[in-house]
């Protein structure tokens, strides 16, 4: 497989530290004047308008700055090429379509188009955002694959280094002018602009975004301390929350949830002598007893959904295709573990191998994470259930952690990865972290280098996938948007805070 997409994909073995372009709040330290719009407001007034954060010296340019605030307010000022619903469905915007065929993707793009001071939209506006997006720091490594972009017959054709069925996904990226790509407030393209009152109004030249408040109020922020405080003190309207600050919006407000590309997995040691991790037949009966379900709600607290396969299950091309059960299925157990040479032992409850001193497995767990160490301890009693002895080896210490992966320091181990939305899953198979002692196939590689040429062949891939269980998809975690309790009816998605901002609206 190519080398492109192993350096392009960011791995995040346990998603813990804040990044900026995640889907958590990151820290943006400033020198902050006070918001002249962060005054109590009547009810009746308050309602045409919703409070943000932002940091005034970070700007509005999602292509200068990898603030988690200033991609989250590019939902408001900047239309994308295309946007993720909160289905995971593929939604055109200012691209009319995207056409991928090989190496070979063309993407036209709707006429009749503007930005707020009534410019029109061009193709070389979208051309360069595309190349912006592709040298920025948020952006950037998802577009490694991208070799060439042109203009043609008011088209853009773009060429990769090798076939990518789902590029379309990656191309929710926010529209700039080709001549403003270096400006830290550009034009505005979206549903909003910039008001006289240094706050955000609705952009009268806006064709494609849905209705909204009057007026959007901007109130400057230090950092995700003052975010959770601003909320708290009815300040600030909402903010996205970080994987450490989960839990605080009982104390603060109400979360709502929106899906994400963020797998949660169950990796193998496909090095180790027991047979339920050097067979594939040992492998994928551990993936299959394990209950996501029941993971999901009862360690994640429904902050989280069963992944049914690597490809998220939300995705059209792969809708009824996966292989794998949100319950536990046992069908076939007994008969799997005496194949493997197992030998139920009534005394112990557990299978034995006679040719392993011990049969049980480890478990490799960072405890620094509650919903992960949750998910340990459940799956731990899963398999003990089910007659499968699992010890679980914890570490409150990250690096540690890390480097007992790296190292094949374990037969289990929970991880997590934050996967490009064009579901890129070489790391797993292409010499990176991820790919450490996992087992690797011939079959496996060429059924996803047929996905990746041909989304068709999604369906194939995870059945590939389910059967030689290289690791096991157990969850995809859920982002977490904490709201002041008056508000309703705000939907967010992958691509944006803001979907359906057009249905907000406070209650008393």
């Amino acid at each position: 497989m190519g080398r492109f997409r192993a350096r392009r994909f960011l791995a995040v073995l346990a998603a813990l530290a804040l990044t900026a372009c995640s889907d958590s709040a990151a820290s943006q330290p400033a020198t902050l004047s006070p918001a002249s719009s962060a005054d109590s407001s009547p009810a009746a007034v308050r309602a045409q308008s919703l409070t943000v954060g932002y940091t005034p010296s970070d700007g509005f340019n999602p292509y200068l700055s990898n603030s988690t605030l200033v991609m989250q307010n590019a939902g408001l000022l900047f239309e994308k090429l295309v946007e993720i619903g909160p289905d995971m469905e593929l939604e055109y915007r200012v691209a009319e379509s995207i056409e991928c065929s090989g190496t070979s993707v063309v993407i036209h793009l709707r006429g009749g188009l503007c930005f707020a001071d009534g410019a029109p939209l061009t193709p070389q506006d979208a051309a360069s955002s595309l190349a912006a997006a592709k040298n920025s720091a948020c952006y950037g490594a998802r577009f490694a694959n991208l070799t060439s972009i042109q203009v043609q017959n008011d088209a853009l054709v773009l060429e990769l280094a090798e076939p990518d069925s789902l590029f379309a996904y990656l191309c929710d990226i926010p529209v700039l002018k080709a001549e403003e790509i270096g400006l830290a407030q550009p034009t505005a393209s979206g549903r909003y602009t910039y008001g006289s009152d240094g706050n955000l109004v609705r952009n009268s030249r806006d064709s494609l975004g849905s209705d909204g408040p009057a007026e959007i109020r901007l109130y400057p922020v230090e950092g995700y301390d003052e975010m959770m405080r601003a909320l708290s003190m009815g300040e600030l309207d909402l903010y996205t929350a970080s994987d450490q600050a989960l839990g605080n919006a009982s104390m603060t407000g109400q979360e709502t949830y929106y899906k994400t590309n963020n797998l949660i997995f169950l990796g193998f040691n496909a090095q180790r002598e027991a047979p339920l991790l050097n067979t594939a037949q040992g492998r994928s009966l551990l993936g299959r007893l394990a209950d996501r379900r029941d993971l999901a709600d009862k360690s994640y607290y429904g902050r989280a959904y069963p992944a049914t396969g690597a490809i998220n299950c939300y995705y059209s091309c792969v809708s009824s295709q996966q292989a794998l059960n949100a319950h536990a299925d046992t069908a076939g157990l007994e008969e799997t573990m005496t194949a493997l040479g197992y030998v139920y032992d009534t005394n112990s409850g557990y299978y034995q191998h006679p040719a392993l001193a011990d049969s049980s497995l480890e478990l490799l767990v960072y405890t620094g994470n509650t919903y992960k160490k949750n998910t340990a301890v459940l799956l731990e009693k899963q398999f003990s259930e089910q007659g499968i002895r699992v010890r679980l080896k914890q570490t409150d210490d990250f690096n540690a952690y890390r480097a007992a992966v790296e190292a094949g320091e374990f037969d289990l181990y929970i991880g997590e990865v934050k996967l490009y939305n064009n579901m890129d899953l070489s790391p797993f198979w292409e010499g990176g972290a991820l790919s450490s002692h996992l087992a690797q196939s011939e079959a496996l590689a060429q059924s996803y280098q047929a996905f990746k040429s041909n989304k068709s062949a999604a369906g194939s891939f995870e059945s590939v996938l389910a059967a030689e269980a290289p690791f096991s998809p157990l969850l995809w975690r859920q982002g977490v948007v904490v709201t002041t309790r008056g508000l309703r009816g705000l939907e967010s998605s992958l691509s944006n805070v803001f979907y359906s901002l057009q249905d907000f609206s406070f209650s008393s």
